[in-house]
């Protein structure tokens, strides 16, 4: 199970993130920024991550960096950056869960460098990315890291849409 800030279809957070996906990429604004730092404080972890791996975002590169570093820097927790994004291009929203998994199952991998930075932690990965939909990215990258040597992976997103 993971967290995020606010489901879109929210007022107060949610009405502030369609702002920021509406808008143009930027890094994450001080009030989300806090916001990040109090709903992951509130996490009743069972292990605490050790660590934070930022998701490749088409639309957001900028947010999800700036909010997968904040969050590093202001928990103490190593940075290892990002998965790598094979391929831009998807299907889009839409169809049955099987398309949806297809669509993201070849989209990313984990770079020699990341696979030497994950060799190195003891402890769970905080995985950060933007936007939940389907939730089968997160998982998909989830699994990447797991076979890559991450003890546990914890997703994290700003938002989510149901």
């Amino acid at each position: 199970a993971g967290r995020a800030v606010a489901r879109l279809t929210d007022l107060g957070w949610g009405a502030a993130l369609r702002d920021v996906f509406a808008g143009p990429d930027a890094p994450v604004p001080p009030g989300l920024a806090a916001a990040c730092v109090r709903v992951l404080a509130a996490w009743p972890w069972v292990t605490r991550p050790v660590a934070v791996v930022a998701m490749p975002s088409v639309s957001h590169p900028q947010l999800v960096s700036s909010v997968a570093r904040g969050v590093a820097q202001v928990g103490r927790l190593r940075y290892l950056g990002q998965l790598d994004l094979v391929r831009e291009e998807s299907a889009g929203p839409g169809g049955n869960s099987a398309f949806r998994l297809a669509d993201v199952w070849s989209r990313f991998r984990v770079s020699d460098e990341l696979a030497a930075e994950l060799a190195e932690v003891d402890g769970p990965v905080l995985l950060v990315d933007d936007l939940c939909d389907s939730r089968w990215t997160l998982t998909v990258a989830a699994a990447l890291l797991r076979r890559a040597g991450a003890a546990e992976v914890l997703p994290f997103a700003l938002a989510t849409v149901a």
